[in-house]
């Protein structure tokens, strides 16, 4: 994994950048400055203007914090040896869950079989959540599995730590808390602990806001950026029919960066052509909202509405409710379909050297198709144990948590990137190896019986 990583590192200069041997991102700056600030006034937030300052969760930040405590200068450095670590780590406890179930040479077998394969550690050199993710889940499955007396700092702890990081992923112990709930099993306890961490933090969010945003709060009159009520309402107009995340945030940026007719239209082909005279309206008003909001508000610390704001999100939001009126089949069906090919028809291969330098080779291209076919069969496994009367609880639990972890992306996120899809790649592996050794157990107690 440190081998290939390191010479896709080699290729990247200087088109894309990295630091310190971990590849940029677009998300660093909210997950790194904080820490930064934190430790130069003691005040977690960004540097830039409005709420969205204060309010991503602090779990990934938090290991830049400690590698900036470390050295200051060589904090990237540092945080790339932990991400390394916590990805060995992943192998530890992989192979501690996998030996639940498997015998020791099968699941040895299985652990390196997970470590080898690209599209399991395709991320641990960038600057996401992404790349320490795997290592959180794999040890809240260990903790739910694990039957020793220390199962309970296990369970709080990697309750707390997963949903700091990825608060989406609250789905897990909350349908496991249910579960514990109806069979009055103490782990419900450790469960609700583990989640106060994360509702410490939604109080202080509610605090500043003065309103509960979501779990991901990103929207805010307060804020100063295109993070306003009309964006929002424009997010939820383009998921209609768009899938593309990547698409629909190059369209923002075509339309906040003039009022040109050239600019509206390059826009607006992107939109089906049904509906495509209804949006340009809202398409010119936002194109001078934010000429205003950039030009007028530049800098400005903002606390309410501005001048017109209201009334265009209130006819944006009107827009998509006629849209969606009137496009049933394609917001309910055409369009979830289309976000969930995107997000599992992946081989997960995303380093540089697959999509470019190594693009041709042959064995590259049989990489690609074992990962392919590796990430579907886990998708389908997944969906038929969570269905499945035989399966047993926690199994069938996780892959329930899972299904509805996906449904939600698919179906109410939709604008989704093919990383989104990484964390549950590791429960993917764990659950197929669960049905093979199911399917080799049934079938050795048919030959006995025999």
């Amino acid at each position: 994994m440190v081998i290939l990583n390191e010479i896709n590192l080699s290729y990247l200069y200087p088109q894309y950048p990295y630091k310190q041997g971990l590849i940029t991102t677009a998300d660093e700056y909210s997950y790194f400055y904080p820490a930064e600030h934190f430790c130069n006034s003691g005040e977690w937030n960004e540097t830039s203007s409005g709420d969205k300052a204060y309010l991503r969760t602090p779990g990934y930040g938090s290991l830049y914090l400690l590698a900036y405590f470390i050295s200051a200068k060589h904090a990237f450095l540092v945080l790339k040896i932990i991400q390394i670590g916590f990805f060995s780590g992943s192998l530890l406890l992989l192979n501690k869950v996998l030996s639940i179930f498997l015998y020791p040479k099968n699941a040895l077998f299985a652990t390196f079989l997970y470590g080898i394969l690209p599209c399991f550690n395709g991320f641990t050199y960038y600057t996401l959540s992404e790349s320490i993710l795997p290592f959180f889940i794999i040890w809240w499955i260990y903790s739910i599995f694990n039957t020793d007396k220390k199962v309970a700092l296990n369970l709080i702890f990697s309750t707390s730590t997963l949903v700091l990081i990825r608060p989406q992923l609250i789905v897990f112990p909350l349908v496991f808390l249910v579960f514990y709930l109806l069979k009055k099993n103490r782990r419900s306890f450790y469960l609700l602990i583990g989640l106060t961490p994360l509702l410490f933090w939604h109080i202080r969010t509610v605090l500043i806001l003065q309103e509960w945003g979501g779990l991901h709060p990103v929207y805010s009159v307060k804020n100063n950026t295109i993070f306003r009520p009309p964006h929002k309402e424009l997010t939820e107009l383009f998921k209609i029919w768009e899938y593309e995340s990547d698409v629909f945030h190059t369209n923002m940026g075509i339309l906040s960066s003039d009022t040109s007719v050239v600019s509206r239209n390059n826009v607006a082909a992107t939109i089906p052509k049904s509906i495509r005279n209804e949006v340009i309206p809202v398409l010119q008003k936002f194109q001078q909202f934010r000429y205003m909001q950039q030009s007028k508000y530049a800098g400005v610390k903002l606390n309410d509405y501005l001048p017109g704001e209201k009334r265009l999100t209130i006819e944006i939001r009107n827009l998509r409710q006629k849209i969606k009126h009137e496009n049933l089949v394609l917001n309910h069906l055409v369009t979830p379909f289309n976000s969930s090919k995107k997000l599992i028809f992946s081989s997960m291969m995303n380093l540089n050297i697959y999509q470019e330098q190594w693009r041709n080779n042959i064995f590259v291209w049989m990489l690609k198709g074992i990962s392919f076919v590796l990430i579907f069969s886990g998708f389908i496994t997944t969906l038929l144990l969570s269905i499945s009367r035989q399966t047993e609880p926690e199994f069938k639990l996780l892959a329930i948590s899972v299904i509805v972890s996906i449904f939600y992306l698919i179906y109410f996120q939709r604008l989704n990137e093919e990383r989104y899809l990484y964390p549950y790649l590791c429960i993917f592996f764990l659950l197929m190896c669960a049905l093979a050794a199911k399917v080799r157990s049934s079938k050795l107690l048919s030959n006995k019986k025999g």
